[in-house]
């Protein structure tokens, strides 16, 4: 260890220029002008100083290696290896990159700030052949030791590898005598014979070092401008370029060069992958085009096999900028062929052994990320459309049968994202197939399902219906995630013209055939299925501000849509087609005031007639819809004022949260005031507020229960159901890390709740008993909640739900008296038996008379528990008072049911006008 101390001692010295060594000195002297070129004998001076510095540098490290090799168990400290590490810079700096050829390597002017202040010597080829000779063999020397060899590869490759470029392959001169150099024949063989020996070292070093650091180390030597490279090297690294490309995984490395370069935030990325696609389109080397080709395909099924979202999308790019150069290849189209068909819906439904596994979840999962990919690089390349259209339908399926949020995230965005490519007319045949499966004429044998491993696809031994509910529901949410305005008025149109066609083979279909089968029951076409479904989807979307928004834009979709059904079908045409062309037609005459041109003025007043007929003999809400259609188009579209509904509903959709609630709860008010126009929305309402429970905010989510509360009026069966799941499960407190705090908070949101639900049971009244069956079995099931305040909160909210029925619970009585009775036998809470005990109380009197009635034989333990309490003298002084109230009050009712009051009343009637008094 002693011997190591001192050798870093003396590499320390070296390297101290302020105090230490004279060689330094000299060379970094004070009074140096960079600019300033020295004389013959001043250079050569400096030649020896630098050339007995550096083997000063040299020795110490060769003694370091020397000991390294004695003992492999020698460990370098931080402070060592950052010397080690200046003393390589220094080698590099002195000894390489000053004596190679311009052009070839990095400068040190653009790799050192301080390259300035290093001294310009005038050194002759003989010197600096000397000087790298010496540093070339001490970086060999030093590849060899493992503690040095991290240190050349990290950080000195590429002047590793330029000299051994210029050592091994500069041209030399033929022997004879020139004006500055005489090359003597013996020099001529000695510098050959070292050349052989050079041009091994480089052989093994890009052979046997990593080959992905190899190739981004020779793009580095490649891409020097200033000055750029001798021809020499240009034609020597363009040949090992081609020679690394076309080896065994030579694509992969090139890749892997790149990627760690990969930055998508400054954008990179697609620079980088577009260097790599120029470099791979290009033939290379001496191979024929087939041949080149079939190399290059051969490693781009290898990397489109991988698993890396990276390696993927760089393959796909080189990929299909082999298919646009080479769009004749065999190989390239087999291969597009191949990987754009994995998917393929009507591919997979041609294979005909049922019960097996078409796709392994493993496959799927790759698939999944190759379209993500594929998705990915429409910034840098034109995806052809007919590549990925074929797959959507699959990658729909997929979703449908998924239950896990990140799959579906990309499933979505994979399908949006390919959308976007398509023309209106293809989205259209898309979303049929979205929405209704294949052609009836088609049998389908594909079967997705799903599995804790992932979903999996399989062939089904009998025909498969397609999942149009599930479809429904899946493209809804799938349309209600677009960002894109492009995209959104393409599908909207293309919903309309879907509708349109399902209208049109609709009608056709009652033409031809009868909805009355043979044994006389009814059934219902599947085109009336399909049409259902469409009117859904359009009653859905168009509600949607996105939908809003682009119609403004861009209102002649609506025109053409109102066109298509109205010309020559207005007497065929049904309420429902009428209705939401009426409605779409009049949501654009009241915005586009301010675009209108003279061919939709043209177009808009050729409408007129059609709905003049239509609202005469249309049914009374459509011709209402004509008539202010006809106004606005006579009054040349003049916008509508604001209504307060759709103020408020404008609130509700701001980036800042105050706002939005401010909109819920002017919204609420709305309700309240009973305003015809938010009344008629209060489906839609309903959704809204439904969608702001997911808020972590509590003022929102208190703002949009207050909503609900508001609109149980209205559409009371979906708001208490809602109000009842959000009391048993507040849905935006989905808390990760359990706090006192945190509990406190969900306890308090699930209290205000109950009273709401008592609230709005108490506007029903007597009517709330339709629902008595959710209510009290909410109820019963928070008696078994963890929390003691929610479990006192039900049971006082059990109460007020009877009082309010006016007690006509019928069966579920039992059920209300047995979840009591566990209570009071089980609970300890205090607070909870007392909430139990005055629900008893509260029952007894309620039911009176038909206390004896309903509880029949139940009676008697009821009787015997609360005398039990009442005479307990340990019992709570409260509980004691609510039993002894029920006790009363049982005991007034026996009275009354055994001892009846006889009435003391005597009648008497007047017969006649005389005073004559007839006693009854």
């Amino acid at each position: 260890m002693s011997n190591l101390s001192n050798i870093f001692e003396q590499l320390e010295k070296l390297i101290e220029t302020e105090s230490g060594s004279d060689l330094m000195r000299i060379i970094m002297k004070e009074d140096f002008n960079p600019n300033e070129i020295c004389d013959t004998q001043e250079a050569s001076s400096k030649y020896k100083f630098i050339k007995c510095y550096l083997q000063s540098i040299v020795n110490e490290i060769d003694a370091l290696a020397a000991e390294i090799e004695k003992n492999d168990e020698i460990l370098i400290s931080v402070k060592n290896r950052k010397l080690l590490k200046t003393c390589f810079h220094l080698l590099v700096s002195l000894g390489i990159s000053t004596c190679l050829i311009p052009g070839l390597g990095i400068s040190l002017e653009k790799r050192c700030i301080s390259a300035q202040s290093i001294p310009k010597v005038n050194l002759t080829d003989e010197q600096k052949y000397e000087i790298l000779i010496i540093c070339t063999n001490f970086l060999q020397r030093s590849y060899e030791v493992s503690a040095l060899k991290p240190i050349i590869i990290s950080f000195h490759l590429s002047d590793y590898l330029a000299a051994l470029i210029q050592l091994a392959f500069a041209p030399l001169k033929k022997p004879g005598v020139y004006p500055n150099y005489t090359m003597t024949q013996t020099m001529y063989d000695k510098l050959n014979c070292e050349r052989q020996r050079y041009i091994r070292i480089y052989e093994y070093v890009v052979n046997n070092c990593f080959q992905p650091l190899v190739m981004k180390e020779l793009l580095v030597l490649q891409s020097v401008t200033e000055p750029p490279p001798p021809l020499f090297v240009k034609k020597l690294l363009s040949k090992e370029m081609s020679k690394r490309l076309t080896a065994p995984d030579g694509l992969g490395s090139l890749i892997r060069c790149f990627m760690e370069s990969y930055n998508r935030d400054t954008g990179m990325e697609w620079k980088n992958m577009n260097v790599i696609c120029k470099i791979v389109v290009a033939k290379h080397g001496h191979m024929s085009e087939s041949d080149y080709l079939e190399n290059i395909v051969s490693q781009l099924k290898e990397i489109l096999s991988l698993n890396s979202l990276q390696y993927l999308t760089t393959g796909i790019a080189c990929l299909l900028t082999l298919h646009k150069k080479y769009d004749e290849s065999e190989l390239v189209l087999n291969l597009v062929n191949d990987v754009f068909n994995t998917l393929n819906f009507d591919v997979l439904s041609k294979s005909n052994l049922p019960n097996t596994i078409i796709l392994t979840t493993q496959e799927i999962e790759h698939n999944i990320k190759f379209f993500q990919a594929c998705t990915i690089i429409l910034k840098l390349i034109d995806l052809p459309a007919e590549l990925i259209s074929p797959n959507l339908h699959m990658l729909f399926l997929l979703r449908i049968k998924c239950t896990k949020d990140e799959t579906k995230l990309k499933l979505s965005d994979i399908i949006l994202k390919s959308l976007e490519i398509l023309k209106v007319e293809e989205i259209e045949n898309i979303v049929e197939k979205f929405l209704f499966g294949p052609e009836q004429s088609e049998s389908s044998n594909i079967l997705v399902e799903e599995y804790e491993a992932g979903l999996v696809v399989k062939c089904s031994a009998s025909h498969t219906e397609h999942p149009k509910n599930e479809a429904l529901t899946n493209f809804l949410e799938i349309f209600n995630a677009l960002t894109e305005n492009k995209l959104v008025t393409d599908l909207f149109e293309s919903c309309l013209r879907l509708f349109v066609k399902l209208n049109s083979r609709r009608k056709l279909k009652h033409t031809t055939e009868t909805l009355i089968s043979v044994e006389d029951e009814p059934q219902v076409l599947s085109t009336d299925q399909n049409y259902a479904q469409m009117l859904h989807v359009l009653a859905e979307i168009s509600a949607s501000e996105r939908v809003t928004t682009a119609l403004k834009e861009n209102p002649c979709i609506v025109i053409y849509f109102v066109e298509s059904l109205l010309f020559d079908n207005s007497a065929e045409l049904n309420d429902e087609c009428s209705t939401i062309a009426l409605v779409l037609l009049n949501t654009i005459l009241s915005n586009i005031n301010n675009t209108r041109t003279k061919d939709l003025d043209r177009r808009l007043h050729n409408l007129v007639p059609v709905l003049e007929k239509l609202a005469k003999n249309a049914s009374e809400y459509t011709g209402i819809l004509c008539n202010e259609a006809i106004s606005l188009i006579v009054a040349d579209c003049p916008k509508s004022e604001i209504s307060a509904y759709e103020n408020a509903l404008s609130y509700t959709y701001d980036k800042l949260l105050p706002v939005r609630a401010h909109g819920i709860i002017e919204m609420t008010k709305l309700i309240d005031k009973a305003d015809p126009e938010t009344i008629s929305k209060r489906h839609y309402l309903f959704c809204l507020f439904q969608e702001q429970l997911r808020d972590s905010d509590s003022y929102l989510y208190l703002a949009a229960i207050n909503g609900l509360a508001s609109l149980s009026m209205y559409c009371t069966s979906e708001a208490l159901t809602l109000l009842c799941r959000e009391f048993l499960y507040v849905s935006n407190q989905q808390v990760k890390i359990l706090t006192t705090e945190n509990q406190n908070k969900v306890t308090e949101f699930r209290l205000k709740i109950g009273d709401i639900i008592v609230k709005v049971i108490k506007k029903l009244g007597e009517t709330a008993v339709v629902h008595k069956a959710i209510l009290l079995n909410t109820m019963l099931f928070a008696c078994r909640d963890d929390d003691p305040l929610i479990r006192a909160s039900a049971l006082s909210n059990v109460a007020e739900i009877a009082l309010v029925i006016n007690y006509k619970m019928g069966t579920i009585i039992y059920e209300v008296l047995m979840c009591i009775w566990s209570v009071i036998e089980t609970e300890k809470v205090i607070e909870c038996r007392r909430a139990a005990v005055m629900v008893i109380a509260s029952l007894i009197k309620g039911l009176g008379k038909e206390t004896l009635i309903e509880l029949k034989e139940k009676l008697l333990p009821i009787y015997r528990t609360i005398n039990k309490l009442y005479k307990d003298t340990n019992e709570d002084t409260i509980v004691k008072l609510h039993a002894q109230l029920a006790l009363e009050e049982l005991n007034d009712i026996v009275k009354q049911f055994l001892l009846p009051e006889l009435p003391l009343e005597k009648e008497f009637v007047l017969l006649s006008p005389k005073d004559d008094i007839t006693f009854k």
